[in-house]
């Protein structure tokens, strides 16, 4: 269902991007001079403006490639309204519209982000059915998420095989191979349906031109030895060109952000530089202006079909090998255009290189992949030209193979692509669309010789993005890098942590609750000096203590309930009869942690299992109870207490603690030296010392701060800023929160936090309290 779906969405998309580029040609034809001039720029500025404004108004989460929020998702960190229908709906005009008039941008990532959005409308869908125990599970519905990236990629690029590759790669850091059936099923599907309905129903004029196959023509022995240094050489360029990509495009993220100039032009609202770029774009790209001068009327469809072409267009007029005058003419200045195809070549690859960095952060839904497909078939193009014109005879003479600038196209479309995105699953993506294995080894070599180059300078590009959003995500580790492998856990953990013990009184509980409203788990200790870990307790079950004994409590209840990873996608509600095993712990989020919410958020309603210890008492009996039982110590039942939290050592590295945390999905871990609690680390503390991983290596944080480990809370992508910059939930203070913004809670001091905590502690909560103990007395 997931593939058939996809499938379709695809295809209407498709259709309807061509339809509108179809009305986009026609207008140029009915104009001349300075009206087609402005009938081109006012289409594509139409267009791109309506699209905007849609995704403005029905859903901002539908804004951008898409790849990096489903990333971070499937590394169990909530983003708000992110698969929604309403979202994909909006994902799906928007991207018609943008696609449609003519923006260098691409459409994978979008189709990622449908694919992901159908999976969970299906899992949500299932929640009602018979076997919900089945369909509700977690894994199950990250299981749905991944095949769904799978699908996506799939649907763009007409390859099952290497899209559910590409998927795994772009999403997920590990991955359980018995989900190989799944997606690759999956996939499977939703060639089928594509294939179907482009034999059937999908009218012949159009049937070819939306389905990204093609083919070449490359005889078995496509390239001699000697060329394999070249084909180096392209990965080394690509290698080079791609993190140079990935440093532009984050630079011009941060200069639309921080700029003043930008804000006192454009404001804070995206929308008009995306309008304004849009105007750009039209303007540059006009055939009879300076589009002339690189086939700026050609799609990026048309323009790769070219470029592998299996023909010179450097010999056209001398051999039998050259293009036809109908592809010369594209890149000579149209008919009896003279230009030289080298530099319309060169001119291509520059222009769109800067635009493709800009509009791929403007405020529609674009891509990135088919872009840099396309800009990397233009630099191979480059050489193989190059290459025919130094040696017309070949490598090896007139009796040995020919050199083919369409292989070089190929090798340098998947290196550039690699270098950008860091996959190598782009190999077999390129063996599928262009339907032969013959350019298998020099691809290869290529492509990973350009992804080792990047990796080194640069992260991804959906990791650059994901960065320059701030949103909670644990980034890869780039290789080489020794101060991972030096940089001990002691100098990035928490070092102060809030704790209890069984000597602790409700009251002093209750003020541990009041002061840290993030925190969804607590660690158990046997005293306060010598801090031996026994284990840790969740929230939810300390708030349940403290309304069987205390009663209602309106400065707890009232708090604002965070989601948990488990939350992420669940649609549906508990069951109100919850056995009291599961009220206190649940154990089926990984990391063996314990969860803050509870059905005890719904214990208001009369028919509720909590209802009777809600019923008002007295007034003075409850004053007399509430200062007796305060002064009380907590009494803990042994099944709240989780006897083997995830602990760490002092001395482990950084770099396994980064692969523990990645390899079991944790959010946090005590560090025991002994058996003593000396600290804990989260995700946050992880992310803030690798901030600037790429530049300076880890970086000590020395943090002592009062804190335990805090909930993602979820981001609201509405509240983004001009740069697109998501606006994160920040915990309170003193807290560990990993959704936090970048550094930003490193810098509290110890003095700071307890100085903080006692300002929650006096807050008029407490009054109660206090007329209690004066009643008592």
């Amino acid at each position: 269902m997931l593939g058939i779906i996809t499938a379709i969405l695809s295809i209407t998309v498709d259709v309807a991007i061509e339809y509108i580029q179809h009305c986009k040609a026609i207008f140029l034809v009915l104009h001349h001079e300075f009206s087609a001039l402005i009938s081109w720029i006012m289409y594509i500025t139409l267009m791109t403006g309506a699209a905007a404004i849609f995704c403005h108004i029905v859903s901002k989460q539908a804004v951008g490639s898409g790849i990096p929020e489903v990333k971070v998702i499937m590394h169990g960190f909530v983003m708000k309204g992110y698969l929604t229908l309403r979202t994909m709906i909006a994902k799906m005009i928007g991207l018609t519209l943008t696609l449609g008039s003519g923006l260098p941008v691409g459409k994978e990532g979008p189709f990622v982000h449908m694919g992901a959005a159908v999976a969970s409308l299906l899992t949500r869908a299932t929640a009602s059915c018979r076997y919900q125990a089945f369909f509700s599970n977690e894994g199950r519905e990250m299981e749905m998420l991944s095949s769904g990236c799978a699908v996506g990629i799939a649907c763009t690029f007409s390859s099952p095989a290497g899209a559910v590759l590409y998927g795994i790669e772009s999403t997920s850091k590990y991955f359980a191979v018995k989900n190989y059936w799944r997606a690759f099923f999956a996939t499977t599907c939703s060639a089928l349906i594509f294939r179907a309905a482009n034999a059937a129903i999908i009218p012949p004029h159009i049937a070819g031109t939306i389905t990204a196959y093609y083919q070449t023509n490359f005889p078995n022995e496509v390239f001699v030895v000697e060329e394999i240094p070249v084909f180096a050489l392209i990965g080394v360029f690509s290698g080079l060109l791609g993190a140079l990509f990935v440093l532009v495009h984050r630079k011009i993220a941060y200069f639309r952000e921080k700029n003043k100039l930008y804000k006192a032009i454009f404001g804070k609202n995206p929308l008009f530089f995306t309008i304004f770029m849009a105007v750009v774009v039209g303007m540059l790209t006009y055939p009879e202006g300076t589009g002339r001068y690189f086939a700026g009327k050609l799609t990026f469809r048309e323009t790769l079909a070219d470029f592998i072409a299996n023909c010179t267009f450097s010999q056209a007029n001398l051999t039998d090998r050259g293009c036809p005058m109908s592809k010369m003419e594209h890149w000579t200045g149209g008919p009896g255009g003279n230009l030289d195809v080298i530099f319309t070549l060169t001119t291509y690859l520059v222009v769109y290189f800067i635009l493709v960095a800009i509009c791929v952060s403007l405020a529609v839904p674009a891509g990135i992949f088919v872009p840099s497909f396309v800009i990397g078939a233009c630099g191979g193009r480059i050489v193989g030209e190059l290459m025919v014109n130094w040696f017309p005879e070949g490598l090896r003479g007139l009796d040995g193979p020919q050199i083919y600038p369409g292989l070089y196209a190929v090798v340098g479309a998947a290196a550039y692509t690699g270098s950008v995105t860091h996959s190598l699953s782009i190999a077999v993506i390129v063996c599928e669309t262009t339907g032969q294995l013959c350019p298998l080894l020099p691809v290869l070599t290529a492509l990973m010789i350009g992804v080792a180059i990047s990796s080194f300078l640069q992260p991804s590009v959906y990791e650059s993005i994901i960065k320059i959003k701030n949103y909670p995500h644990l980034a890869d580790l780039p290789p080489s890098r020794i101060s991972v492998h030096t940089l001990k856990v002691e100098k990035v953990m928490v070092h102060d942590v809030i704790c209890i013990t069984k000597d602790t009184t409700y009251k002093e509980l209750r003020e541990i609750l009041l002061a840290t409203p993030s925190l969804r788990s607590y660690p158990l200790v046997t005293d306060m000096k010598s801090k031996i870990l026994l284990g840790s307790v969740a929230r939810r079950y300390l708030n349940y203590l403290l309304l069987e004994r205390l009663g209602p409590d309106p400065a707890l209840l009232d708090r604002k309930r965070r989601n948990t990873a488990s939350e992420i996608f669940a649609p549906f509600k508990r069951s109100s009869h919850t056995h009291l095993n599961t009220l206190l712990t649940d154990r089926n989020i990984s990391g063996n942690t314990l969860l803050a919410n509870s059905p005890l958020h719904d214990t208001l309603r009369e028919n509720g299992p909590l209802a009777p210890l809600l019923r008002r008492q007295a007034e003075p009996d409850v004053h007399v109870n509430r200062a007796v039982q305060l002064q009380r110590k907590i009494d803990l039942d042994e099944i709240a207490v989780d006897p083997a939290p995830f602990q760490l050592v002092l001395g482990t590295s950084l770099f396994k603690v980064h692969t523990l945390f990645s390899l079991l999905g944790l959010h946090h871990a005590y560090v025991t030296n002994r058996g003593k609690l000396v600290g804990v680390i989260s995700t946050k503390e992880l992310r803030d010392a690798l901030a600037n991983i790429y530049s300076r290596g880890a970086v000590p944080t020395y943090s002592v701060r009062k804190s335990t480990i805090s909930l993602n809370p979820p981001i609201d992508l509405s509240s983004h800023d001009a740069s697109g910059s998501a606006q994160l939930q920040s915990s309170p203070v003193g807290q560990s929160d990993e959704a936090g913004p970048s550094g930003k809670s490193g810098e509290l001091s110890k003095a700071s936090s307890e100085q903080a905590i006692k300002i929650n502690m006096s807050q008029p909560n407490n009054t109660e309290d206090d007329e209690s103990d004066k009643l008592l007395k």
